[in-house]
């Protein structure tokens, strides 16, 4: 597999490749913990489990990226 390092660098769309990446390697069984996904992908083991707990929660559907507002008051 390829490592992919600083996903938060990456834009929305490689994001959700990201996302769907970790997933698919979980669901296949090539790695069995959120650790090995995590190093395996460069991001953290939460991001992982929370990952993983919405797709096995949309019943084992691709679910739509989250959707974050970073915007804060304007000064």
């Amino acid at each position: 597999m390829i490592e992919v390092g600083g996903a938060r660098r990456l834009g929305p769309a490689a994001q959700e490749v990201v996302r769907l990446r970790v997933v698919a390697v979980l669901e296949s069984g090539q790695v069995r913990t959120y650790r090995q996904a995590a190093e395996v992908f460069g991001v953290s083991e939460r991001s992982v489990g929370t990952w993983w707990r919405t797709f096995k929660a949309a019943g084992g559907e691709s679910p739509a990226a989250p959707v974050k507002s970073r915007s804060g008051p304007v000064s």
